[in-house]
């Protein structure tokens, strides 16, 4: 089964700070779907009905995109069961995500026909403003589309949900019971460590995909504020997860010598940030990054020389590298050091440069507007042509077709 598929599209869609979630067949993981919004307001509140939509509804082929009562949108994906593993079901919850802000105008409208008491406002407030805003939704559903075509080889067709009262989890008022004292209780406090920890023993293991997960779900939890300066609460909150996956990567066998590379450079990134979407996509960025670095460099697993091989790749991608290079490097003859890197690593050395090299790519043209001949020359690729075929192969797209999906829709 092609479970790489599945990596590559939550990647592409995360860069671009939104989130994305692979519902499990057992329905546990529903309420990150919503950032865990109702279940923090409502007493008891039953995600199953969204299970039921997405099976009735989101049926193969299909991307289904809607507006909730709050206004926050949503992009459902059916992915095809070869992807998958058995405990996953068949569909990608993306979101939530905001067209634009809100206004304390319309916070307040929102949770006036929600019958949410003036007393949450803060609360409230809170969690739109930790939801990301993209102001091109076409742009981003462009990417959506040609991500899932390119990745899962299926002909989707695109849907808008036009009336947002009649979708699945939209219950009446009426019927919702709020919560005496919707915050952050003990007992909540307690499983948000619970998942932070989580989290964290993923990190140390380079487990990118369940680190990806409880990271999700760590994100329900809002906390509040430390003052009234949104960027400044966002930064510390990221400064204290540089902090966390440091201590975790530590646990993981990496030599100090890379942690300190690594999370100087983000110590540095986290305080030049601008704006709230740039320290959501570090977020993100580190948590990937600091799962790379425990596989890639981690004490544990690997032989010394191949651990230095990944080692020179991870930093020096951009070099003219092969197999040769390498063996000359080590003095091994290139036949023992290729079944040696495929024996631990599980792919071949050359497949390894490009996966670095394209991951690198992928990274520059979500973070910058660089001409695709700069990104190529800046990975190691002198020949554009084959630069192309290698980012086609990965992601279904050329690197330009990539690149416009995100800057330029038609």
């Amino acid at each position: 089964m092609e479970h790489k598929q599945l990596e590559l599209f939550q990647q592409a869609v995360t860069a671009c700070n939104v989130g994305c979630h692979i519902i499990f067949k057992d329905s546990s993981n529903l309420s990150q779907t919503d950032k865990g919004l109702r279940l923090r307001l409502y007493e008891d509140y039953n995600y199953q009905p969204l299970q039921v939509f997405l099976e009735q509804y989101v049926t193969a082929g299909s991307i289904v995109r809607y507006e909730d009562s709050f206004g926050m949108y949503y992009t459902l994906v059916h992915i095809p069961a070869a992807y998958l593993y058995d405990y996953e079901s068949s569909h990608f919850v993306i979101g939530p995500y905001l067209e634009n802000q809100l206004e304390t105008v319309q916070i307040r409208k929102t949770m006036e026909q929600r019958r949410i008491p003036d007393s949450l406002f803060s609360d409230i407030r809170l969690v739109y403003s930790s939801t990301p805003v993209l102001h091109n939704m076409e742009s981003f559903e462009a990417l959506i589309v040609n991500l899932a075509r390119g990745l899962f080889h299926v002909e989707y067709k695109v849907s808008h949900l036009p009336d947002k009262n009649e979708i699945f989890m939209e219950h009446s008022p009426l019927i919702l019971k709020l919560r005496k004292e919707p915050q952050i209780s003990i007992s909540t406090i307690e499983e948000r460590y619970e998942v932070e920890n989580k989290m964290l023993e993923a990190v140390s293991k380079g487990d990118d995909r369940r680190a990806h997960e409880f990271y999700q779900k760590f994100q329900t939890y809002q906390l509040r504020p430390r003052t009234d300066n949104a960027l400044q609460n966002k930064r510390h909150g990221v400064i204290i997860l540089n902090t966390l996956f440091r201590k975790s990567a530590e646990s993981g066998g990496v030599h100090p010598l890379y942690i300190d590379d690594l999370s100087g450079k983000f110590a540095v990134l986290i305080n030049e940030a601008r704006t709230e979407r740039e320290l959501e996509h570090l977020s993100t960025d580190m948590l990937h990054k600091y799962c790379l670095l425990v596989r890639n460099h981690s004490m544990t697993g690997y032989s010394q020389v191949i651990k230095e091989v990944i080692s020179y790749i991870d930093f020096h991608y951009a070099e003219d590298l092969n197999l040769t290079f390498f063996a000359e490097m080590f003095s091994l003859s290139k036949n023992y050091l290729s079944g040696l890197f495929k024996k631990e690593s599980g792919m071949t050395l050359t497949d390894y440069i490009h996966q670095v090299r394209i991951r690198r790519a992928i990274t520059m043209i979500n973070s910058s507007s660089l001409p695709i001949t700069t990104v190529a020359a800046s990975c190691g690729y002198n020949d554009m042509n084959y630069f192309i075929r290698l980012f086609k192969r990965t992601y279904g797209m050329s690197p330009k077709q990539y690149q416009k999906s995100i800057l330029h829709p038609e």
